[in-house]
């Protein structure tokens, strides 16, 4: 029984796969809309740099493509689907830290290396300790992570600690540089890039369907 309970580890969700109907909104919604306009318009704003554009314009385009063939054949792609999700979550997050370098760098004016560096060991440590968090949640029967709410606490809290200590060092600069909207603006996409950590854990979510389906066609 127990090895029943854990064979789904989305059995308390309420999709697994994603309604066709749903697919379409969603894709056009995400990419189409949200990717472009949060990530395309500062890559191409002043001062413009041709670095970011040649790190962010390849992956945008490819999402773009992607996004345009699941809103042409959503019911043929609904299984892509959950991995576009996956990959949206991972190019999208990754993008608003590097948006968030220039903003730092090319508006602010900071010369430090050390900024760029220190931004992305706190991200990929906030991200180690999510992920870790929520597979650990989803290899728990349902009876004992209904138990265990308060165990995963403590990563949780660590996580928004790290992203909220984060954006408060951000928000100091503010009274050094007296660029205020540059650094609303890094504040924002420092939230955003945090939020859509969510979507990162479909490529956990397709790789169980996918091991699922191969397991029936066997």
């Amino acid at each position: 029984m127990a090895n029943n309970k854990r064979s789904n580890p989305y059995e308390d969700s309420p999709y697994v796969i994603y309604a066709v109907d749903s697919i379409r909104l969603s894709a056009g919604i995400l990419v189409l809309f949200f990717l472009n306009v949060f990530l395309l318009i500062p890559v191409f704003s002043v001062p413009f740099q041709s670095l970011y554009a040649y790190i962010l314009v390849p992956p945008l385009a490819f999402m773009n493509i992607w996004a345009i063939a699941l809103i042409a054949a959503p019911r043929r792609l609904q299984l892509n689907y959950v991995l576009f999700r996956g990959v949206f979550g991972i190019v999208c997050s990754v993008g608003f830290m590097v948006i968030l370098q220039k903003f730092a760098y090319g508006t602010i004016g900071l010369t430090t290396p050390w900024y760029a560096i220190g931004s992305f060991v706190v991200y990929s440590f906030a991200l180690f300790q999510y992920v870790k968090f929520r597979l650990r949640k989803l290899q728990q029967p349902p009876q004992r992570k209904k138990r265990d709410k308060s165990t995963g606490m403590p990563v949780a809290t660590l996580t928004m600690i790290t992203g909220g200590a984060y954006l408060l060092a951000n928000i100091s600069l503010a009274f050094v540089t007296q660029q205020t909207v540059a650094v609303v603006l890094m504040c924002v996409y420092i939230m955003l890039a945090f939020v859509v950590f969510h979507f990162i854990m479909d490529l956990h979510r397709y790789y169980w369907l996918r091991q699922v389906m191969n397991k029936s066609e066997s």
